[in-house]
């Protein structure tokens, strides 16, 4: 169902090709204006098919083609772009060859369009007036919307009060046993949210993005229920876990690490452990504890098999939720017990959460404000949903940005007259029936979602970097970055997504993917050949290189054979070494990482001595990537490379040899061994996005477009007057200790001019006062970390803050007294963090009237 999207963004990237610098010649741009024109004919055929015409055998047939013929364009057009690097007598040569697979493709084209009154049913080529103009206003109406993005809050619950009555209940019951609860339910059915519902009222520590306006509340008003359990941990566990991961995020969340005595204890000290020693101290340490300990979505019995050892029964009342969508998976976890069955939402309930999403405005008494004339249809609408929420919520999501009118709700409801008393399936389709609504240009982005781990939190900084690394973000007036951040807004709006985190500014800040909206994601991805997710250990040695069509790969864990997957093609590779270090032995985790290592070894000896060319490759993405030694790549293949991602990888030295891709836009070196970059990355003009390690910064005058310059930059070696940076918006800067008094000048003088600047980081051992001044009319910078030591007078010069900071971040200040008297007056100020000597006082009060707007300390 892709096929239009994709025809969509070839027209436009033809459209881009007569904008960029490239030289058409000879018969060249009437060819491809020509095609241009073809496709739109073809685009505009599209538009008028509607979901159900699309989904009988014939027809998915001859868009089959529609795909092959709309790749065949987009390889065209991108190998002529690439010609501008010969020489003209060349790129003449070359016009010859671009003509006539211009001529063959607009052939193909033709025929296409002569054999869909042969194979496809009869479309109704004219519309009446009436609805042509409701469609129209539709339209119009979605334009206007995607202009601005309302806030609408948390997440409402609906229908699940009762539920989670019982499940408190169980949890609170006065036997002393250890208990398991186990919730079964198909997918979609609302066990994650009843669970975190439960889970939120009774731990000190709500889980991140999950907070409700529930009358679940009522039962406990003083928050009693919170003492009741003293440790609690929340385990996401997914298809295919583990085990080692769910170890360190149980130490997590039970705050087992800070009762090790020890400020270094993180994960990648703690992999070291042999795992029975990590079962033995979760053991013993949730022994003495009354805990509650939720397992998340398990899908085998054998995930159980290995945490009930660290489950201690110390008769003390301690609790396990599970979470499952098998039953038999259920009874496993608690054979003496019937699971707590999850049942459909009632029509009511339905209704309720259903108008609550389209109508986000509600009367005093909480009800959704919905017209006369569109209850009958919107209750029609619920009835497809059989009660299950996620489908009510996703088609809520759906019909929100639609126009609120009869005939455009009719029209939605002939779309779903499918005849199936499957509730799972009804489900899938209002799904893929919310994905087929997507605008064109928004459809790409969410497939993307398809190559993340399954249950991950995705950075929506790094998301939307890959969408614009890989030309799915259009150019509409406004930054790049923009565009992208309200197409993530718009699936959120569409609840395709769910936001974990906002930032003070009430930016996305990460996103999840519900498990079946991730599936069809991938589904559809590898149908259209958009995506191909690959499970390594499924990879056959004997696999050829033309079996893997797709155009982006995504690769998940790796124990078998590199050889033979990728082609000439490829857009975007990215790699998710996801750990797999569950054997008992030590010397059987080396054995499988030494495995590991070669893989990879082997992944990037095959780019290089086969045939595969790579010269497409848009992104490559190898975050958590440990091997250091993989052959160089070959810049002459990589002249398209727009997003290269190394963080937390073990490289030296960035993986080319003769230079840096001229188009590379977004840059990410943190957390490896690289302290030197080339020079040819100081005149990359399209750079916008360096995450660094400590390192001497160049000169440049070209770095025209940067946005973010982040993490380890030293202020020591730059001549900022001479860094035209006046794009950036992200800055993280280190002040070295025996930076001299000129440089902290530079850095006061160069930060005035920053008048983009949103995020400031300043690491140094003195803060130098001018800071504050420099950016107290700065009125977009809303984030300002401040670590090293604050004189006693600077605290006066407090009050010269940008007016407009909602983050405040202070470490190692050694602040004397109490500095919520200057901190109190911010009056946009929603988070303050005060770590690591922030104040030396004994108590922090807080004045009448400050803090107004406060919500995290």
């Amino acid at each position: 169902m892709s096929e239009d999207a994709l025809v969509f963004y070839i027209v436009n990237k033809i459209g881009d090709l007569f904008t960029q610098e490239i030289p058409l010649i000879w018969k060249v741009a009437d060819d491809v204006e020509s095609l241009k024109q073809e496709l739109q004919a073809l685009e505009i055929f599209l538009n008028k098919m509607d979901y159900k015409q699309r989904q009988d055998a014939a027809t998915k047939n001859w868009l089959s083609s529609v795909r092959d013929v709309a790749y065949e364009a987009e390889d065209l057009i991108d190998t002529y772009s690439l010609e501008k690097r010969y020489a003209p007598a060349t790129r003449i040569f070359h016009s010859y060859s671009v003509n006539k697979q211009i001529e063959e493709l607009k052939s193909k084209i033709h025929e296409i369009v002569e054999r869909r009154t042969i194979y496809m049913p009869k479309l109704h080529e004219q519309r009446s007036e009436g609805s042509s103009s409701i469609a129209a206003a539709d339209q119009g109406h979605l334009h206007a919307w995607r202009r601005s993005f309302p806030h609408l809050g948390d997440d409402v619950v609906v229908g699940f009060e009762h539920d989670a009555n019982l499940i408190v209940e169980r949890l609170l019951h006065s036997k002393r046993r250890q208990q398991v609860v186990a919730i079964t339910g198909m997918g979609g059915a609302g066990k994650t949210t009843l669970v975190a519902m439960v889970y939120n009222l009774v731990s000190r520590f709500p889980i991140s993005g999950r907070t409700y306006f529930t009358r679940l509340k009522e039962m406990d008003p003083r928050g009693e229920l919170q003492n009741h359990f003293d440790v609690c941990a929340w385990v996401p566990v997914h298809q295919d876990p583990d085990i080692m991961d769910l170890l360190l995020i149980m130490i997590d969340q039970l705050g087992l690490s800070e009762s090790m005595n020890s400020p270094t204890v993180a994960h990648s000290y703690l992999r070291r452990w042999h795992i029975q020693r990590l079962k033995e101290k979760l053991y013993w340490f949730l022994k003495q504890r009354r805990y509650l300990i939720v397992l998340d979505d398990i899908w085998r019995k054998e995930v159980w098999n290995q945490l009930k050892p660290v489950l201690p029964n110390s008769d003390n009342g301690s609790r396990i939720i599970v979470t499952t969508q098998f039953k038999d998976v259920a009874i496993y976890h608690n054979p003496g017990s019937e699971p707590y069955e999850m049942r459909p939402l009632n029509e009511d309930d339905s209704w309720q959460l259903f108008s609550t999403k389209v109508f986000p405005q509600l009367t005093p008494n909480h009800q959704p404000i919905c017209p006369r004339e569109l209850k009958d249809l919107g209750r029609q609408l619920c009835r497809k949903c059989a009660g299950l929420p996620l489908a009510l919520v996703v088609l809520g999501g759906l019909v929100s940005i639609k126009l609120k009118h009869p005939l455009v709700w009719s029209k939605l409801l002939d779309n779903m007259n499918w005849d199936s008393t499957d509730d799972a399936k009804q489900c899938l389709e209002i799904l893929a029936l919310s994905y087929y609504d997507l605008p064109y240009d928004i459809k790409f982005c969410f497939l993307y979602l398809g190559a993340f781990p399954k249950g991950s939190e995705i950075s929506a900084s790094k998301l939307t970097k890959l969408w614009i690394g890989e030309e799915l973000i259009p150019k509409e007036g406004i930054t790049l970055e923009g565009t992208a951040t309200n197409y993530l807004e718009e699936l959120a709006q569409r609840c395709l997504v769910e936001i974990v985190k906002r930032g003070p500014d009430m930016s996305i800040k990460k996103v999840r993917v519900h498990d079946l909206l991730g599936e069809l994601a991938k589904s559809e991805a590898r149908e259209s050949r958009f995506l191909r997710v690959e499970n390594l250990t499924t990879i056959k040695e004997k696999s050829k290189p033309q079996e893997i069509t797709a155009r982006r790969m995504a690769l998940h864990q790796s124990s078998g054979v590199l050889t033979g997957i990728f082609n000439e093609k490829l857009r975007a590779l990215l790699v998710f070494p996801t750990s797999r270090l569950t054997q008992t032995s030590r010397d059987n985790r080396n054995r499988w990482f030494r495995s590991w290592l070669l893989d990879y070894y082997k992944l990037f000896r095959n780019i290089n001595q086969t045939h595969t060319t790579m010269e497409f490759l848009r992104v490559l993405e190898l975050d958590g990537f440990t091997k250091n030694n993989i052959p160089e790549l070959r810049i002459k293949d990589m002249t398209r490379l727009r997003y290269l991602g190394l963080r937390n990888t073990n490289f030296m030295r960035l993986p080319f040899s003769g230079g840096i891709p001229p188009h590379l836009q977004t840059l990410d070196i943190r957390g490896t061994s690289i302290t030197v970059l080339p020079s040819e990355v100081w005149t990359l003009s399209k750079l916008r996005h360096l995450y660094l390690n400590s390192m001497s910064l160049l000169d440049s005058q070209v770095l025209r477009n940067m946005q973010t310059l982040s993490e380890g930059a030293s202020a020591k070696s730059i001549r900022m007057s001479c860094m035209p940076l006046h794009n950036l918006q992200t800055l993280k800067i280190d002040v070295d200790r025996d930076t001299p008094k000129t440089t902290d000048n530079k850095l006061v003088g160069y930060l005035k001019l920053l008048r983009s600047l949103n995020s400031l980081t300043l690491r140094a051992k003195e803060i130098p006062q001018e800071v504050f001044e420099a950016t107290s009319t700065h009125t977009k910078l809303y984030k300002l970390k401040l670590d090293g030591t604050l004189q006693p007078d600077e605290l006066c010069g407090m009050k010269n803050f940008a007016p407009n900071i909602t983050e405040l971040t202070l470490s190692r200040s050694n602040l004397k007294g109490e500095p919520t008297q200057i901190l109190g007056q911010l009056k946009n100020l929603r988070i303050l963090k005060l770590s690591e000597n922030a104040c030396q006082c004994h108590g922090i009060s807080c004045s009448p009237g400050s803090f107004q707007n406060l919500s995290y300390l």
